[in-house]
């Protein structure tokens, strides 16, 4: 079952990408955050092109993956970010994502909207060098 919705998942958000006719990403991060408190699981796949300094893809919540949102938005040279999540079916809710990647390689977020609010999401985005 997992296996089928992680498939699921990489094909909306390739054809999310093909259906921008963006150049594809130079990387793509897929990431998952642990429930904290009121915060549910979050799985996340985004894609970063860094000529632009662009993010798009997809943040998935709930049981079971329920709900999706579709998100877009910037980093700037000091990695910090910020994202709008535009929910796919659903309640066609919307919500922000702000945070930052530190220079140890780890991310701090927070996402926040309608029926969701979660503070300090902290997540490895990648591993620094030299690192453990």
């Amino acid at each position: 079952m997992r296996l089928i919705t992680m498939c699921a998942l990489a094909s909306v958000a390739t054809f999310n990408i093909a259906a921008a006719q963006d150049q594809p990403p130079d990387r793509v991060f897929v990431l998952h955050s642990k429930p904290t408190g009121a915060c549910p699981a979050l799985d996340w796949h985004i894609g970063i092109d860094d000529s632009t300094r662009t993010l798009w893809g997809i943040i998935a919540w709930g049981d079971k993956m329920q709900s999706v949102a579709r998100v877009t938005g910037t980093v700037d040279s000091n990695r910090t970010f910020k994202l709008q999540a535009q929910e796919i079916g659903g309640q066609n809710r919307t919500g922000e994502i702000t945070g930052q990647v530190r220079n140890d390689g780890w991310m701090v977020a927070k996402f926040t909207g309608p029926n969701i609010s979660c503070q300090g999401i902290t997540v490895p985005w990648f591993r620094a060098q030299g690192g453990a």
